[in-house]
């Protein structure tokens, strides 16, 4: 066997410290996103003064129900053969929210909006059929 001089332990062992803490500088850890990020949110609620849709079709209101963010316009398409009248409840009077009343029919492929300024639920019915329900919650 040869001797190794104490200088050239002392080298290995330098050396080896110095691959080891290289090997723990290069080691990667799993990726997350930043505590900062806020998580994803996956609800209806439409941005502040956008617009949201709702079709009326034979079968009733879809989405029947929606969140938005006060002064959102929400479109009521009619996507049926018949006319639809999307009203504020209760029927027949539609004292809830009065304005929100579309008045008058709306004729297959028309539309009526309205935009919803104060914060609360909001129930709905079509008028010609008030089994139709739905509600709009309107958030600050």
């Amino acid at each position: 066997m040869f001797k190794v001089s104490n200088g050239v332990k002392k080298i290995m062992v330098l050396g080896l410290g110095l691959v080891l803490l290289a090997a723990a500088c290069n080691k990667t850890s799993p990726t997350t996103p930043p505590a900062s990020q806020p998580p994803v949110d996956n609800t209806t609620t439409a941005p502040t003064n956008s617009v949201s849709q709702i079709d009326m079709t034979a079968s009733g209101f879809s989405p029947a129900n929606i969140t938005v963010k006060q002064g959102t316009t929400v479109t009521f398409k009619n996507m049926d053969t018949l006319p639809h009248r999307p009203s504020s409840d209760p029927h027949p009077t539609h004292t809830d929210l009065p304005d929100f009343d579309s008045k008058q029919p709306v004729a297959a492929g028309g539309s009526y909006t309205y935009t919803f300024t104060k914060v609360g639920t909001w129930s709905y019915h079509d008028h010609f059929n008030p089994s139709m329900r739905g509600s709009v919650v309107v958030t600050p």
